[in-house]
């Protein structure tokens, strides 16, 4: 026998390769069948699986998408008010000569 099994990072498979006892291999391979029928059956269809996940990732879905939109809502507000159009009729409307300040402000982007 080599020592291939000893290496790491390798798995022994020796044990499984020729059960000494046909009646344990099936007695085990019989217990591993019932096992997993016993969880397939408490576990349900795979459809009841995806419903129960399902929820409550829509469930988030659906508050990002109402954070996303009232965020986009907000923002658009603010740059709508501080476009140039929007503060040149402001001051046409009002007769205002602007500074060099505030037409900086205005065109440029910087604070006032």
């Amino acid at each position: 026998m080599t020592n291939r099994s000893r290496e790491p990072g390798r798995i022994d498979l020796r044990a499984i390769d020729a059960p000494a006892d046909p009646l344990q291999a099936q007695q085990v391979i019989a217990a591993a069948m019932s096992r997993m029928a016993a969880d397939r059956e408490s576990n349900g269809d795979v459809l009841t699986s995806i419903v129960i996940y399902a929820r409550p990732l829509l469930a988030a879905a659906a508050a990002l998408l109402l954070i996303a939109t009232g965020t986009l809502i907000i923002t658009q507000g603010r740059a709508q008010a501080d476009q140039p159009a929007s503060v040149l009729a402001t001051w046409a409307e009002s007769s205002h000569v602007p500074t060099n300040g505030e037409l900086l402000a205005a065109f440029q982007g910087y604070d006032r």
